[in-house]
């Protein structure tokens, strides 16, 4: 993995590999349903709309929100003794702080935020604002301050957040990589005698090691016999010892600075030919899958085709979840690959799939990569940006 000295990958770019036309930016996207709605600014709130729209992200961070105005700047306010921090790792044109210093002294620092935000000039003279509050009960606070009429826009960034802006793939790719690495570290350390935890923890220390920060660790680590029971919460990595010719099944999504990258492997400890075979099937079934990622398309046929190949190709065999889903801001997004979702897929959306296959108190195996949609298929996103 090439990082260069910011975390993320180096030279990553998607150059002349995607032959689509360029994703207008997520403001400018965002400006464009302001314009249709006569909004004079949107005002958004939470650790996911803002690491979204100002590129913030920091473990252990207060209450935070977001002012895009008309004129396509953004202000971003955050705890007082967050705003060097902010300054230097987000994306926004101004960072203003609210409250005093320290941390744990003010329970309720809500309407702080919402002062400050309410105050703003873009804020105090608009007639008509798009509002988005993950925290809660931010709107009556802003109310309280401001006039302007509040114009739901969650549905509008949600819709943004379906396709992904170039500098969004390179953060998912950061992530994914992170995620790589720790799955590189359990195939190294998947030896007999070794406990699930001990993986666990060793796929956890070499992503967070290299991130250089700390990191958001949604994993599952099963091994032997426990490999059918899929995933967490039915099985968390265990004291269980790790024995010749287990397999070892990692699904290793992780966070970091805001963005997930999402993997699925399947390790084979010593010789295990059945297993081996199984891990062959399903990264055909996988390549299969990504195929079938074109602009149209929906989860819910590529999870029937899906679900078809794999319960043909193991006799005996269950597929008890989802296909694959949408990542970016957080690790299990829209669109999704099960029956019920007819989203059509656009170009630029992003979508983690893994295929998988479990015989109840024996075995199971999964696989799972990244891929971008476009014209021509899903592309794997580390070939899609070039990565080293």
């Amino acid at each position: 993995m090439a990082l260069d000295n910011t975390g993320l990958t180096a030279n990553a770019s998607l150059g002349d590999r995607v032959a689509m036309e360029r994703l207008p930016h997520r403001v400018d996207r965002l400006n464009e349903w302001m314009d249709e709605h006569s909004l004079d600014a949107t005002v958004a709130f939470g650790a996911v709309n803002v690491a979204h729209l100002a590129g913030y992200a920091r473990y252990y961070g207060g209450p935070a929100g977001v002012v895009i105005g008309r004129d396509r700047s953004r202000t971003l306010v955050v705890m007082l003794d967050e705003v060097p921090v902010a300054r230097e790792l987000g994306e926004a044109d101004e960072v203003l702080p609210y409250g005093d210093r320290g941390f744990g002294i003010n329970l309720n620092p809500l309407p702080l935020l919402a002062g400050v935000v309410a105050g703003l000039d873009v804020v105090r003279a608009a007639r008509r604002i798009g509002f988005s509050d993950e925290i809660g009960g931010m709107a009556e606070l802003v109310r309280a301050n401001a006039d302007a009429e509040q114009v739901d826009a969650s549905r509008a960034l949600w819709r943004i957040r379906l396709l992904k802006d170039e500098d969004e793939l390179v953060k998912v790719l950061h992530a994914y990589e992170l995620s790589w690495l720790g799955q590189r570290t359990v195939g190294e350390m998947a030896q007999p005698g070794i406990t699930e935890i001990e993986l666990f923890s060793g796929a956890l220390s070499a992503a967070q090691n290299a991130n250089g920060a700390p990191i958001e660790f949604l994993t599952d680590m099963l091994s032997g016999p426990l490999t059918s029971k899929v995933c967490c919460p039915i099985h968390v990595a265990s004291p269980r010892v790790v024995e010749d010719g287990d397999v070892v099944v990692a699904d290793i999504a992780l966070g970091a600075r805001g963005y997930f990258g999402d993997t699925a492997e399947t390790h084979i400890v010593g010789s295990n030919p059945d297993a081996s075979a199984q891990r062959e099937r399903l990264l055909e079934i996988l390549a299969e899958a990504g195929r079938e990622l074109v602009p149209g398309n929906t989860g819910a046929a590529v999870f029937d085709a899906m679900q078809r190949r794999i319960l043909e190709s193991f006799p005996g065999g269950e597929f008890p979840h989802h296909g694959g889903h949408g990542i970016s801001v957080s690790a299990f997004e829209d669109p999704h690959l099960i029956p019920s979702d007819t989203t059509p897929f656009e170009r630029w959306m992003l979508l983690a799939v893994e295929p998988g296959v479990y015989f109840d108190g024996v075995s199971g195996a999964r696989v799972e990569n990244i891929f971008l949609v476009t014209d021509d298929g899903g592309l794997e996103l580390r070939t899609a940006l070039g990565a080293r």
